[in-house]
């Protein structure tokens, strides 16, 4: 009976959050994972699974420069006009809320579902910027997704 209880009181304790990864090209996810393993914020959670499915990344717990070998630094600007701009990135939500925070501020909590991160980019347009993580996919930019 002990062990039974003990079986219980562990399987209750192992909750998957399932991170999805979804590329600048296409709203169909890279790669989609069922974590169960405990991490204490998104960050350390992130790192955690590139490194044990050998993604290829740029990064650390405190922010993502690249994934699965997405443009960095100036190849990740788009100069569409004289007066707009995009600069692309990677971008998170948590069970569908984006914090304004750096992954490793976000923590993993018992009732974390989702953690969903987006190639998208930041719009720069007339001196300012107007928008942020737009997910690349709703344009689909000739220079990430042309071969």
């Amino acid at each position: 009976m002990k062990i039974f209880i003990l079986l219980i009181l562990i399987s209750m304790n192992l909750k998957a959050v399932e991170i999805t990864f979804i590329g600048p090209c296409d709203e169909d996810f890279i790669m989609k994972e069922n974590v169960s393993e405990a991490y204490r914020n998104v960050g350390e959670l992130t790192i955690g699974t590139l490194k044990k499915f050998n993604i290829p990344f740029i990064g650390t717990p405190e922010g993502i420069s690249s994934i699965f070998e997405t443009p960095i630094g100036d190849r990740a600007l788009e100069v569409v006009s004289d007066i707009e701009m995009r600069a692309y990135g990677w971008c998170y939500s948590v069970d569908g809320f984006s914090p304004e925070l750096y992954p490793h501020q976000v923590p993993v909590y018992s009732h974390t579902k989702s953690i969903v991160w987006h190639y998208g980019f930041a719009r720069y347009y007339k001196g300012q910027w107007v928008t942020q993580c737009t997910p690349a996919y709703t344009i689909k930019p000739k220079f990430l997704c042309e071969d």
